[in-house]
């Protein structure tokens, strides 16, 4: 049985085709047994179980098509391949649509219980999301029986459910985080306007190095944005045009003080303060006797014991000691990094030492931080979430009452809705989990441990992320998938167009930021660098990640999913209920087409919005969400809410990392999929199980190993690395290793364990590469003390080295490693 709850004739049908697969699998092996002496009789059964359990899934999900769905399925492929180069309709299909929805279009405010509740899917999708339920926040808080605990989690974390109010029109709210993502474009901005300006400083004959140019950049925004050199002062001003961006934001929402507060505590010219936390540690008795000295002095001076103390506390709060006054609740927020100076009145000049000057990652790290806040206090009138809170507590309240028999379990389901509510908020800050000394030895040695992982790990990253293609058929269908390919393969001029327009609303910047990539990798750390090491090991992980060449090949699949999504929404080609999932009701719909009308322009038979001269910039608003949105729910990129809690810890961050992307599939493909339940889904999941075989066997083969083309393996290596089952093949994975591979779905069909995990022992499985790491660094050591340089210290030495699987240059080294002969 392969769909719970299948009775009667579905059973049947999936057993008959099950059957029929496994009998003409075992006519073929008869004839191959005859013909191939060394072929043996466990072969072929194990062939025919394989087979039978692959028609068995196939014909599960063939069950919950209807004829009518199938048949669509059949013809769009067909179609496609036959008229691959035709134009689309869409045109056509736009002209058809009445010019708009009611204005009076039902709000998310408006929204019921059963409007905020997830499509079930059938028997198959509930089941899904109910197992999921325990693994993440989000899904978790979209079983809660709070309507304001469901809708704030909609408001606060990006998803890809579809809710039964969708179909009535009424529009899932844009998340906070979507909107957080779309500043991206402002970090992207500041990376290269100083790229392009350090190489014309350069061509100059300018001498210094990339990052001493971009802290010459820094000083001079400090100072009035001047600057002896003409190439650095023209960076400074450029510079100076996204920090008022971001400044006008945060004034605008009361988070930072009017320009003339900002000047009177002692910066000429406003440049976000991250301070050298090690610096400051290592050197703690100066800089406390500097504060102290300036606070002593002039017409405002203090005490001198009240400045001591005030310095005390100045410099704990920097270094985020705990204090005793700082008494946490479920109604504060801790500070995150530039956040932390606001109130420091002593001029940036006498700090400077203490202060980081790198224009890049101190306007990147204060892009982050100011974003969530902004958006925060935008979305829900603050950024603690104060009022949604307590509107959750009254609601639990009235609950309680009306259900005395189910207080308890009431009062444990509100407990957990105010614990996953302030996660996500948290997370979305990035101070979620962070060490009450985020300095400490053990937190930053965790960090650097990260990393380490990072660059010696992941450099067959990019062939892992080959399945990346098919979502794009499960989510927008053949036929648009290959239009949308052909126009990236031709750079047509549509192409152009919609790629240089998809830049500007956040898509298609992994290139310069490898936002996606740091995401998989866990690398996201709200804490400060302090040593010049741990600043040493971000340089490389960047270089790391441009050698991966996985921006590229995320730009690429993000790009084109989003000319689709692009033109479906301003085409009119999309059905009201995928609109109203992206935040997009009928009244939005009607005003975004009214918008394209007046500034559009098709090319090729691409809608092209040019939203930037659109009369109405809220309409853009709404429009470059809904795109990038959809486009982080196709190419699978990790959320707030797609990740267990315990994840965030500075433990849960090493035993977790390299499986954020497990379960964050699992939530945006697997349980969206099934609650759309279209044939393209189904025939993507397909398609993306073959390409994990694929991606299995290219491995393989630049391991120089012999690929295992038995259908079995193949089916069971597709389905591990489209990630399509999210972490129950991590779990499975786990138990084989665990076992030797005597439990698990390589012991049912006789293979063996799963190539992913073939290279990690059981600690490396069971606790994640940190300790894995360390196991072979012990290794090493021990070999190295006892004069053992054998094979397979010379291999685990070689896995210590960064890049050193890189994909393009791995099977190079893999000729001479003597552990991979």
């Amino acid at each position: 049985m392969f769909i719970p709850g299948a009775q009667g004739g579905v059973a049947s049908r999936i057993a008959s085709q099950a059957a029929i697969g496994a009998s003409s699998t075992a006519l073929s092996e008869v004839v191959l047994n005859n013909q191939q002496i060394t072929r043996s009789y466990g072969d072929g059964l194990s062939h025919i179980a394989a087979t039978g359990l692959l028609s068995g899934v196939f014909a599960s999900a063939g069950a919950m098509l209807t004829p009518a769905t199938k048949n669509a399925a059949t013809r769009e492929v067909a179609d496609a391949l036959d008229n691959i180069s035709v134009r689309s309709a869409t045109d056509v299909a736009a002209a058809s649509l009445t010019d708009g929805g009611s204005v009076g279009a039902a709000r998310i405010s408006e929204a019921t219980l059963e409007d905020l509740t997830p499509v079930a899917g059938g028997a198959v999708g509930k089941l899904a999301r109910r197992a999921g339920s325990y693994l993440t926040p989000i899904t978790r808080l979209m079983e809660s029986p709070s309507k304001t605990a469901r809708r704030t989690a909609l408001e606060l974390a990006e998803n890809n459910f579809t809710l039964e109010g969708n179909a009535r029109g009424i529009e899932t709210p844009v998340a906070a985080e979507t909107r957080v993502r779309g500043w991206r474009r402002e970090e992207a901005a500041v990376v290269v306007a100083n790229k392009q300006a350090y190489t014309k400083y350069k061509a100059d004959g300018g001498y210094l190095s990339p990052a001493q140019f971009r802290e010459e950049v820094g000083n001079a925004m400090r100072s009035g944005d001047v600057h002896a050199n003409p190439v650095v002062q023209e960076a400074a001003q450029a510079m100076r045009t996204v920090v008022n961006r971001v400044k006008i934001e945060q004034q605008r929402m009361g988070l930072l003080p009017p320009d003339e507060e900002l000047k009177a505590i002692g910066q000429e010219s406003y440049f976000p303060r991250v301070y050298k936390v090690g610096k400051i540690v290592g050197e703690r008795d100066k800089f406390r006797d500097m504060l102290v000295d300036w606070w002593s002095r002039g017409e405002k001076s203090m005490p001198r014991e009240e400045a001591e103390i005030t310095a005390d506390v100045t410099i704990n709060k920097i270094v985020g000691a705990k204090i005793p006054q700082d008494f946490a609740n479920v109604f504060m927020v801790k500070s995150a990094g530039s956040t932390k100076g606001r109130t420091l009145n002593v001029p940036d000049r006498l700090m400077k030492d203490y202060l980081e000057s790198d224009a890049n990652y101190v306007l990147q790290r204060h892009i982050r931080e100011a974003s969530a806040e902004v958006e925060l206090t935008r979305t829900f009138g603050s950024k603690t979430l104060e009022k949604q809170l307590k509107d959750i507590q009254d609601e639990y309240d009235s609950l309680m009452r009306s259900n005395p028999k189910d207080q308890a379990k009431l009062a444990k389901a509100r407990d957990n809705d105010i614990r996953d509510i302030t996660a996500l908020r948290d997370r979305l800050v990035g101070t979620f989990g962070m060490s009450d000394d985020p300095s400490s030895f053990f937190v930053r040695a965790g960090a650097f441990l990260r990393r380490a992982n990072y660059v010696t790990k992941l450099g067959g990253m990019t062939v892992s992320a080959i399945p990346d293609v098919a979502r794009g058929v499960m989510v927008n269908g053949f036929q648009k998938i290959t239009r949308g390919y052909g126009a990236m393969i031709t750079q047509s001029p549509a192409w152009v167009a919609s790629k240089a327009e998809q830049k500007k609303m956040a898509v298609g910047l992994e290139t310069i930021l490898h936002t996606r990539a740091r995401t998989m990798g866990d690398l996201v750390d709200s804490s400060a660098r302090t040593t010049a090491v741990e600043a040493g090991m971000e340089r490389v992980t960047d270089v790391f990640g441009k050698l991966t060449m996985m921006g590229r090949f995320d730009d690429m699949n993000k790009t084109v999913n989003g000319m689709i999504t692009s033109d479906g929404i301003l085409s009119g080609a999309f059905a009201g209920r995928r609109l109203a999932k992206l935040g997009i009701n009928d009244n939005m719909a009607a005003r975004i087409r009214g918008e394209f009308q007046k500034h559009g322009e098709v090319i090729d038979g691409w809608h092209i919005g040019n939203f930037e001269k659109w009369d109405d910039q809220y309409v853009a608003g709404v429009f470059q969400s809904a795109v990038l949105k959809d486009v982080n729910n196709t190419i699978i990129t990790p959320g707030i809410g797609d990740t267990p809690l315990w994840a965030s810890t500075p433990l849960g961050k090493t035993v977790f990392q390299f499986k954020s992307f497990t379960t964050a599939s699992y939530n945006r493909a697997t349980l969206g999929g099934l609650q759309e339940g279209s044939a393209q889904f189904y025939y993507g999941t397909a398609f993306q199980i073959g390409l994990g075989a694929l991606t299995y066997a290219l491995k393989e083969s630049a391991k120089g190993r012999e690929v295992d083309w038995s259908p079995q393996k193949m089916v069971i290596e597709g389905i591990d690395r489209s990630g399509i089952l999210g972490p129950l093949m991590e779990y499975n994975n786990m138990a084989e290793k665990a076992t030797g591979g005597m439990v698990g779905l390589g012991a049912l069909l006789g293979t063996s364990t799963q190539s992913r995990y073939a290279s990690r022992g059981f600690i490396g499985s069971a606790l994640g590469p940190t300790f894995g790491l360390l196991d072979t660094v012990t290794d090493v050591t021990a070999g190295v003390l006892n004069g053992d340089a054998g094979d397979r210290i010379i291999h685990n030495v070689r896995t210590l080295l960064p890049g050193n699987n890189l994909f393009w240059i791995a099977p190079i080294i893999n000729q001479v490693d003597p552990g991979m002969r």
